[in-house]
């Protein structure tokens, strides 16, 4: 009877032991698969914050579109107008509407424009010869139809 006995546990035992499956949890661990670990997908961008840029405010020079290099100029440029505050924001001005940002007085009359956007990077370079300020763009703003020119002071 005990090798009975003795048979009928080995059996109960590896029957439980299949019935385990050998070294799955039982029980629910608490942990979902980190989605970088699915086929596919991969976590989204950090957030980076925006520059922060000057209020368009206080004493102001404001400079009107002049010439260009070129003759067929879009009217967008023809009608557009450079507002330089002291605090060194900017506005670039047209019928459109405008874009802000920030500028940089470096040495000799040189300026540069940092454009407030949400997308690439914009930005332009300006000479200041007088009451004239020559501006060129960076070939992001170029090939999406800013144009190079020249602008003049307005009292």
């Amino acid at each position: 009877m005990s090798a009975t006995v003795r048979r009928s546990a080995v059996v109960v035992l590896l029957a439980l032991s299949a019935a385990c499956g050998g070294s799955m949890p039982t029980s629910p661990t608490g942990t979902s698969p980190s989605p970088t670990s699915l086929p596919g997908l991969t976590p989204p961008p950090p957030v980076i914050p925006p520059p922060s840029f000057p209020p368009l405010s206080g004493p102001s020079r404001t400079f009107k579109f002049d010439h260009a290099d070129y003759d067929d100029v879009y009217v967008n440029t023809r009608e557009s107008r450079f507002v330089l505050y002291d605090n060194g924001a900017f506005a670039l001005q047209d019928p459109g509407g405008q874009m802000r940002g920030s500028f940089t007085t470096l040495e000799d009359g040189l300026l540069y424009f940092k454009f407030e956007i949400n997308y690439g990077v914009w930005y332009a370079t300006g000479k200041l010869e007088g009451d004239l300020l020559k501006v060129k763009y960076n070939d992001n703003m170029f090939y999406s139809d800013f144009e190079h020119a020249v602008y003049i002071r307005i009292p």
